[in-house]
């Protein structure tokens, strides 16, 4: 390290500049001893020095070529690291030899393979919820919005008496039950639609091109298998769930967030309804 620190005055910027400047310098040491012991004694051996002044032309270019060369796992390597860095995609690392620079290079792409991955991890947490394996609120909305064209009903799924499964038959039976409405509403939605828990004991699907009254026939298909299959029961009862819907035709952060409001307001306007009607 003393000698890349005394000579970091040359090319500090630029390293490969530096080992080619104290190589060709190297290089030239031979026909400079020459030229110095030539003046001493007085008398100039031209065809010598002509001899000697094209070795040592030749001799620069082709340290250079090889130099260039060697360095380039280095270039190569720092490439990558400055591509994690900045967050931008990484080319494979290619594979050294078992020397020095082989070992940078794995080095570099084993650790560039775990970061990556590990980056990925973080991003599917980000946008999942843990316990249903479904999107989360944030990567509902930021599918959603990768395609603003898109339109279609939103629906918005509350959890009937659910506090008082948390209650009456504990929180492990909660959350089996949010799973279990997570996997049928995986079963009874297509590809291109898409289920996210928006919170508690909500879910939010998006029904593409669909119509309210289409998606009411999708939905309604999953609530009565929850009556003919129950997960849980209160009093003898299958805990089901109640739905509000809303057309969305603009696939923006404003443009979710108000379909989701609207979905909701009927949603707790249909659950006084039943509460009324059941009194």
């Amino acid at each position: 390290m003393r000698f890349y620190r005394a000579t970091s005055f040359i090319f500090p910027r630029h390293y490969t500049a530096r080992i080619f400047t104290i190589s060709f310098g190297a290089v030239h040491i031979p026909l400079i001893t020459y030229l110095v012991l030539e003046a001493i004694r007085g008398h100039w051996d031209w065809p010598t020095f002509t001899v000697l002044l094209i070795a040592t032309v030749i001799g620069s270019g082709f340290a250079i070529a090889g130099l260039a060369g060697l360095l380039r796992p280095v270039s190569v390597a720092t490439r990558g690291m400055r591509a994690l860095r900045d967050g931008t995609p990484v080319q494979d690392i290619p594979a050294g030899g078992p020397d020095m620079a082989g070992e940078l290079l794995e080095s570099v792409a084993h650790a560039l393979r775990s970061t990556s991955e590990r980056f990925d991890e973080l991003k599917d947490m980000a946008v999942t919820d843990p316990l249903t394996g479904l999107f989360n609120r944030r990567g509902f909305a930021e599918l959603l919005e990768q395609d603003p064209s898109a339109r279609g009903t939103l629906a918005l799924l509350d959890g009937d008496r659910f506090k008082q499964v948390n209650d009456q038959l504990g929180h492990a039976e909660g959350d089996r039950l949010l799973r279990s409405i997570a996997d049928r509403l995986k079963d009874r939605t297509r590809s291109q639609d898409v289920a996210a828990r928006w919170g508690g004991d909500e879910f939010v699907v998006f029904l593409k091109d669909m119509s309210i009254e289409e998606a009411r026939r999708v939905l309604k298909r999953v609530q009565l298998s929850l009556r003919r299959r129950p997960i849980a029961r209160l009093d003898g009862i299958p805990v089901t769930f109640s739905a509000g819907y809303a057309e969305i035709s603009a696939m923006s952060a404003e443009a979710i967030e108000a379909a989701v409001k609207e979905a909701d307001r009927e949603m707790y306007s249909r659950k006084r309804e039943e509460r009324m009607a059941g009194a």
